[in-house]
């Protein structure tokens, strides 16, 4: 039978500093794994990549890959002298940003090559257009408590006084009778709101992209990182919003509406986004008509032309290429990077693309985080205000 009361033997004192140390290192390791783990967390690096040999992938999420015409470049293929330009939104105040480029084995070997970026908003990004010198025409009636437009002979009804008057005053609709309904054939399609409306019903927001389409955003965080207000949404009913088929989630980097408003804080300028284009507009009575249903977004022209550059150099092998930057430019214009790849003097053919971007390590960045969890913790359980 075993005797438990016997004493424990202890270690010799050579072995005693052996435990000594490993316990130490132990300790050690254990508190530097935890503060890396927690630094990691409260300062991410965030890796956004795009693979060229396979650019339908859903794990691509650098965004339209084109040339600086807007032709897709989704092929990795860079003519000499050419330029590749993508997209990525991204919360967050950054310190460095980097890039990382491997090659085609049959590719060519640059001897240049430069990444740069700048920030703003997509929108706002795009070439100027037209200005906008006057209130769109249309002609406008009120039958019978109805709103209508007459287009092409024919009578096209809104689903609301809501919509309607999301699009033009009330005094611009002239008041008819049954008799003016009877001479014009009535469109069985319904009219909604004014392209680039910010809707809500039920938990949701939503965002008129088209006459037919509305495209829920994807998070408050989201909403308020696109430069929108939720002052300025618009409480919808089930039956205007049945007039919608429902677009895909709308998304950090994604391109504004067309309908949305900018507001130049160097210029004064206000500019509508329109077809591709940012179109200034000078028609005092339809930007205060707009203005009176949405905060225009601010922006600025000098802070957009801002770039941060560097040289990407080649790695030992030859095939991939790398460099890194300091992000000094000015915040609170926009949460969307611009990145440019070009300066190469051969023709280059790109495997993949990776940039990423390294939070600022400070106390900003930390209670940043810290109160993006707490809200969405309080959303979670329906806990917020």
């Amino acid at each position: 039978m075993m005797n438990f009361s016997e004493q424990i033997i202890a270690l010799p004192p050579r072995l005693k500093r052996r435990y000594a140390i490993l316990r130490t290192l132990l300790y050690a390791t254990i508190i530097a794994t935890v503060i890396v783990f927690g630094l990691r967390v409260l300062f991410p690096t965030l890796t956004f990549t795009f693979n060229f040999k396979t650019p339908s992938a859903s794990k691509n999420n650098l965004l339209d890959p084109r040339d600086p015409l807007g032709s897709h470049r989704t092929n990795g293929k860079i003519e000499t002298g050419g330029t590749l330009i993508a997209d990525v939104g991204v919360i967050g105040s950054f310190a460095r940003a980097s890039s990382d480029i491997t090659l085609e084995k049959a590719s060519a070997l640059p001897e240049s090559l430069e990444f740069s970026l700048r920030r703003s908003y997509r929108g706002f990004l795009l070439p100027t257009g037209e200005p906008i010198t006057s209130f769109p025409e249309a002609s406008t009636y009120k039958i019978d408590g109805t709103y209508y437009t007459l287009t092409d002979g024919t009578l096209y009804p809104f689903v609301s006084d809501n919509a309607y008057l999301s699009r033009y005053p009330d005094d611009a609709a002239l008041p008819e009778t049954g008799e003016f309904l009877a001479r014009y054939p009535v469109s069985e399609n319904w009219l909604g709101f004014r392209i680039g409306s910010v809707i809500s019903f039920a938990d949701g927001v939503f965002l008129i992209t088209s006459e037919t389409e509305m495209r829920p955003v994807g998070s408050a965080d989201i909403f308020l990182a696109l430069g929108y207000r939720f002052e300025d949404v618009r409480p919808a009913s089930e039956e205007e919003i049945g007039i919608y088929k429902r677009g895909k989630i709308f998304l950090l980097g994604a391109q504004h509406p067309d309908g949305t408003l900018f507001l130049d804080q160097d210029t004064g300028t206000y500019y509508l986004l329109w077809q591709g284009t940012k179109r200034p507009l000078t028609d005092a009575r339809y930007r205060d008509f707009i203005m009176k249903q949405q905060t225009p977004i601010s922006v600025s022209t000098q802070a957009s032309e801002e770039r941060a550059r560097c040289t990407l150099e080649p790695s030992l092998f030859g095939r991939s290429f790398s460099c890194a930057l300091t992000l000094a430019l000015r915040p609170g214009n926009g949460n969307d990077y611009e990145i440019r790849i070009d300066g190469n003097n051969a023709d280059i053919d790109i495997n993949t693309l990776d940039v990423s971007f390294e939070t600022e390590k400070s106390t900003r960045s930390m209670l940043t985080l810290l109160s993006q969890i707490k809200q969405r913790f309080l959303s979670r359980f329906g806990l917020g205000d």
